[in-house]
């Protein structure tokens, strides 16, 4: 499987590239709800910590009525929380602004306080409460939320500088309507916005190198390519709207990667309102795909892995060890089986699993698929199989980043239905591999296991699998890991 993506990417020496070939990235989206709960705990801190400062340094008292002071302190962040999204100071391009974040922090803040101190008074409630707590609270509040914007402003800047939070678009389409697209983005007060490139199936029907000020990078397959390398947030298609079988073709080529993928309006969107549009820079977009388990989604996905993997080779730990000296014992040959297959972003992975067959007799490749009785499989490793015990060296794959716990099944590269490779009997086979895949799936606990020996069964497994990328949610996932407990008890369609 021979790939351009390192030719091309060489065009583009901006992107920041880690050890697995994608670029350091810091989500837009995290930045700001990060700051959201910055603001909560600043006001519920600095509220407790001004309680207890005041009563006991300055009263002599041991803290008192806490319930009475949390309720208006929890009361005082959720109206300064909702008040400050209402007023969209919780948008990147507003966060970054630190002049305009104190100014409205300061507006904010005094008509919030202004408006409890009179209801205090209207309600004849006010003597309830220290007068040297709330102010104390208000001020130090007050400090603290500008304090921060300071900071995060600055911090901001330096990961601008290293290119960490910048959102890497290219952009499909090399006529008038792309260079249309550049002019705009470039002219943009988004300076957070770097293009990588422009891509194009006729690039060679095209007069020079570049598109504006952006080099044109190569084909629609050429940025497919690429996107294996590279960090990419975003890829813009700016063509002609009427270009209908054109446009189907980018977009089944374009569904399947990782990333937004988005179909510019310009200018048809300025004049006449589109429903299920967004904005990137000043340019109205369609949303055509979304790139799933992105920014907090992300977040919760790899904490979640990343704890139960731990959990459960701490639990399973002994039982490995043992697994592993029967497998020694009952027949010559490593304990590992070591399968190159499909990961994230149709990256390839070394996946490990306990060997369950005869050294001599196991297929790398993964073009044999186990059937019922395989003769190849040892007597421990047809009782592996059965209970799903052959899949717990992939916990290590999970702590390794290249796997989640929860997914699509991870497939062998010459994997085949009904005897023709997976990817070439199905079309959209690849858009399952924009997540990681997983131990267990949505697809396995619906009976979907064992050999595909028709195209029916390989898009039925498709389909749950694309199911659970559009529909992922953490309590789901709970669902799937305890559905799969009951189907390992039940064995069926395990050989």
């Amino acid at each position: 499987m021979e790939s351009r993506a390192p030719t091309v990417a060489a065009t583009v020496p901006h992107i920041r590239r880690s050890r697995d070939g994608r670029a350091g990235h810091i989500s837009r989206e995290i930045v700001t709800g990060a700051l959201k709960i910055f603001d909560a705990v600043a006001i519920l801190g600095t509220s407790a910590i001004a309680y207890a400062a005041y009563l006991t340094l300055y009263r002599g008292e041991l803290p008192h009525g806490i319930d009475r002071y949390s309720l208006v302190s929890i009361v005082t962040a959720a109206v300064t929380l909702v008040v400050l999204e209402l007023t969209d100071a919780y948008t990147f391009q507003r966060v970054r602004n630190a002049r305009w974040q104190i100014g409205k922090i300061a507006a904010i803040w005094a008509v919030v306080c202004g408006l409890g101190l009179a209801a205090a008074f209207l309600t004849k409630t006010s003597d309830f409460y220290s007068r040297g707590w709330a102010l104390s609270w208000m001020v130090s509040a007050f400090a603290l939320l500008c304090l921060g914007r300071l900071f995060l402003h600055r911090q901001i800047r330096s990961w601008e500088a290293r290119g960490l939070i910048c959102r890497h678009v290219a952009v499909v389409g090399a006529g008038d309507p792309g260079l249309r697209l550049i002019d705009k983005l470039s002219r943009s007060s988004d300076d957070s916005i770097r293009i990588v490139g422009v891509f194009d199936d006729r690039k060679t029907r095209i007069a020079g190198e570049s598109l504006g000020n952006v080099r044109i990078a190569g084909s629609v397959d050429d940025l497919v390519e690429f996107s294996r390398e590279a960090q990419l947030d975003e890829i813009i298609v700016a063509l002609p709207l009427n270009a209908e079988a054109r446009l189907q073709e980018i977009f089944r080529k374009l569904a399947s990667l990782p990333v937004d993928l988005r179909l510019s309006l310009d200018p048809i969107a300025t004049h006449v309102p589109i429903l299920g549009t967004s904005n990137i820079g000043g340019v109205p977009v369609a949303m055509i795909v979304d790139k799933p388990l992105k920014n907090w989604s992300a977040v919760a996905k790899s904490i979640e892995d990343k704890a139960l993997a731990v959990a459960l080779l701490a639990l399973f730990g002994p039982l490995m060890a043992l697994l592993a000296l029967m497998i020694r014992l009952d027949s010559r040959g490593p304990v590992f089986f070591i399968q190159e297959r499909f990961g994230f972003n149709n990256r390839i992975i070394r996946v490990l699993k306990f060997r369950t067959m005869f050294s001599d007799m196991g297929d790398a490749s993964g073009a044999q698929q186990t059937v019922r009785n395989d003769p190849r499989i040892t007597r421990v490793g047809r009782w592996l199989r059965a209970t799903s015990l052959d899949e717990l060296p992939q916990l290590i794959n999970v702590l390794r980043g290249e796997m989640s716990l929860i997914g699509p099944r991870a497939h062998a590269l010459r994997m085949k239905a009904a005897g023709t490779l997976y990817h070439e009997a199905v079309e959209t086979y690849f858009m399952r591999h924009r997540v990681k895949p997983g131990l267990t799936g949505w697809a396995q606990v619906h009976g979907l296991r064992g050999e595909t020996d028709t195209i029916e069964k390989a898009q039925r497994r498709l389909e749950y699998d694309l199911w659970y990328i559009d529909n992922w949610s953490l309590w789901l996932d709970f669902k799937i890991v305890f559905a799969t407990t009951r189907i390992i008890l039940k064995r069926e369609n395990a050989y």
